[in-house]
């Protein structure tokens, strides 16, 4: 079984992942989480240059905040897909986005207006490695892509576990194991239902603690039928 650590903040995963040579890196935080995960790096006896590979689950402020830095300053490589060069290059989130928790809408317009939360250092991916050539297959990692929360929610599964970004989570924010920003619901009921079905016991989240995946299963259809409202009408 490949060990797990979680480096990042109580609102942000950041998780390692154990290799023959080093770790796997999935997803930074927001650009001002770096000097923690450098903290907690050191606690856990960490090195920099032991993390082989960055993956970025999905183009978010809140998971590629720092990927820049970390791949400079680890000599990582990056594993991403080449859909999301455009979004990486832009420095800016998607806010054409529908939320699953209307009652949180003033609160998600505030933090939208906010570079600090919304913003992160362009990144070059000319160079990255396409993660569907499956590039740690040796490592018993699988890379698939599944849709809903963003264009193209990069995941994989190891051992038991399923790596899923934010296409479902428990964290702060969410309710009924969704994501609070949405682009597609449709699609994302559907990745619901693709996760249900893989040879899997856990997910791990990109936000909140890993659960059974089994809980997920009674929320597809209130998932289905939730009430959305539009980030910007």
């Amino acid at each position: 079984m490949k060990r797990v650590l979680n480096l990042g903040t109580i609102c942000v995963n950041s998780y390692l992942v154990e290799i023959s040579d080093g770790w796997v890196l999935v997803d930074t935080g927001y650009p001002f989480d770096y000097p923690h995960f450098l903290r907690a790096a050191k606690k856990k006896g960490v090195e920099l240059s032991s993390i082989r590979y960055v993956v970025l689950t999905h183009v978010h402020a809140d998971h590629a905040g720092f990927l820049k830095r970390v791949l400079e300053d680890a000599g990582a490589k990056l594993i991403c897909l080449p859909a999301e060069k455009e979004r990486l290059l832009s420095g800016v989130n998607e806010k054409d986005v529908y939320l699953s928790r209307p009652i949180l809408y003033l609160i998600n317009r505030i933090s939208a207006a906010l570079s600090r939360f919304q913003s992160f250092e362009p990144v070059d991916i000319s160079e990255a490695i396409d993660p569907e050539t499956q590039p740690l297959r040796d490592e018993g990692i699988t890379f698939f892509v599944l849709h809903g929360h963003t264009d193209n929610d990069l995941c994989f599964k190891v051992d038991d576990k399923l790596f899923v970004g934010d296409i479902c989570m428990n964290g702060m924010g969410s309710v009924g194991y969704s994501p609070l920003w949405i682009e597609d619901n449709a699609a994302l009921t559907e990745s619901w239902k693709q996760l249900l079905a893989m040879d899997a016991e856990f997910l791990y989240v990109g936000h909140g603690k890993p659960f059974p995946k089994r809980d997920l299963a009674e929320f597809v259809k209130k998932q289905e039928n939730r009430k959305l409202c539009k980030l910007y009408k």
